[in-house]
């Protein structure tokens, strides 16, 4: 039977014995606070209200829905050591820590229990405020070369004194950007503050749709594990308004641009490494983490198949780690063409070679892409020299998983159908690729009734039966 207690306040108190401890010590219990409703009610009425309430709260408790007082952030600290450490990869646990500031501070005070739909949209609305957290640039104000003159000091010299590169001191002296944190040491070694020497130029942008529904997903996963521990009742995340998502265009190179890059690839004065991971981004459509992670036990020689069993992440904390690929689809076998298959082939003469050279210092980890001493290769190399080959080649600036929405859109354009594609690029569900590669998908279906039209209808509009 619920204990009802009246406050000097005007509220009650209702209270809810829930049994004893595992030691049968000490009576647990829940309690909530109930306020009338309405202003001017009658005690008749109040006790009527007050009576129904008690009786929900003490139905609630011995279903298991019981109140839950506990912080937000406090239950969410128990989601990332209950849940997420368990169930999660090091990655998207450092992904859902990179949320918990803007989470903590908007929900984190709240108690479990009483976030609901409207503080979620309130969420939302709030995050659609914010400002993406960009490093601050600096431009110098002046002429640093001419200050350098009348200083009697070189550009060589500064670099030394303040502790940042030559380049960064030839940019900024070249009126170039450079980051905050060197500019403040270039002023520390002139002797003057920094606010003084160079401009502040930080970019503003707002968070982007697809942040924020990332930040609400993050939210619900937790509101999910409470509602599986029965801590809550409903998740509050549940059938919130999310910001439209705009669909964007992939960038990625046309065919012209494709060829292009291919007969790059092809000079001899291409590094072998570089054209061996191009070509499988092209003619496999894998990933990058995929690609990295491939070993040499992954390639069959023979028969031309390279099998994907695993990807490679990076953190700071843990460094260079594998992890199974994205989704069990993920996990598959390729047969490439014979001209990836002997590139690869010469990958691994060329990295024979350099171990016997090395002797001792190579360190095996029969990774096909490594550093000059067999390290494992790191994320950002392949990139930074496809962007210094775009810039040379005068090609777009793309990025490395353009070359996987490259290969799917040569796939739906020939012809190929969703399931084929699906299982080329490994996600977990045809719906994933028909969501990804709808207007490939609906530019194929146009080119197909073309095609009728083409069959049916003469050149100038009446049907060929006519």
């Amino acid at each position: 039977m619920a204990q009802i207690e009246k406050r000097a306040n005007g509220s009650y108190r209702i209270r809810v014995f829930c049994g004893y401890s595992a030691d049968g010590k000490k009576q647990k219990s829940q309690s909530m606070t109930w306020k009338p409703p309405k202003p001017n009610m009658t005690e008749k009425q109040i006790e009527k209200a007050l009576s129904k309430a008690a009786f929900e709260f003490e139905e609630k408790c011995r279903s298991g829905q019981t109140v839950n007082a506990e912080k937000f952030e406090n239950f969410c600290e128990t989601w990332f050591e209950a849940y997420a450490n368990r169930t999660l990869k090091p990655s998207g646990i450092e992904r859902c820590r990179a949320y918990t500031p803007r989470v903590y501070e908007r929900l984190g005070h709240l108690r479990i229990d009483r976030i609901t739909p409207r503080e979620i949209d309130g969420f939302i609305s709030w995050l659609g405020k914010q400002h993406v957290e960009k490093t601050a640039n600096a431009a110098f104000n002046g002429d640093l070369k001419a200050m350098l003159k009348d200083k009697s000091i070189t550009q060589k010299a500064l670099a030394e004194q303040s502790g940042v590169s030559a380049q960064t001191v030839k940019s900024a002296a070249s009126g170039k950007l450079i980051r905050w944190e060197n500019a403040e040491k270039i002023a520390a070694a002139f002797g003057e503050p920094c606010s003084r020497l160079f401009e502040k130029q930080a970019e503003k942008k707002l968070l982007s749709p697809k942040t924020i529904k990332n930040y609400v997903s993050f939210v619900s996963s937790v509101f999910d594990y409470a509602v599986h521990i029965k801590a809550i009742k409903e998740n509050p995340c549940k059938n919130a308004a999310l910001p439209k998502m705009p669909q964007t265009e992939h960038k990625m190179f046309t065919i012209e641009q494709a060829k292009k890059f291919l007969d790059i690839l092809d000079r001899p004065d291409t590094p072998i490494k570089y054209k061996a991971f191009f070509y499988l981004a092209i003619f496999g459509g894998f990933r990058r983490g995929e690609i990295l992670g491939l070993e040499w036990s992954d390639i069959d020689f023979d028969t031309g198949v390279i099998h994907i069993r695993r990807t490679v992440h990076y953190s700071k904390e843990l460094g260079y780690y594998d992890t199974e690929p994205k989704s069990k689809k993920s996990v598959r076998a390729l047969t490439l063409p014979d001209n990836v298959i002997f590139t690869i082939k010469q990958l691994q003469n060329e990295q024979l070679s350099q171990r016997l050279k090395l002797g001792d210092l190579w360190h095996n980890t029969d990774r096909l892409f490594t550093t000059w001493d067999g390290h494992q290769m790191h994320g950002a190399t392949p990139f930074s020299w496809l962007t210094k080959i775009c810039r040379q080649h005068n090609l777009p600036k793309v990025n490395l998983h353009s070359f996987r929405h490259l290969n799917a859109s040569l796939l739906i354009t020939s012809g190929v159908d969703v399931k084929t594609v699906q299982s080329v690029l490994g996600h977990s569900q045809a719906s994933t690729t028909l969501d990804i590669y709808a207007a490939a998908f609906q530019d194929r279906e146009a080119q197909a009734l073309g095609a009728v039209a083409n069959i049916l209808v003469t050149p100038n509009g009446k049907t060929k039966a006519e």
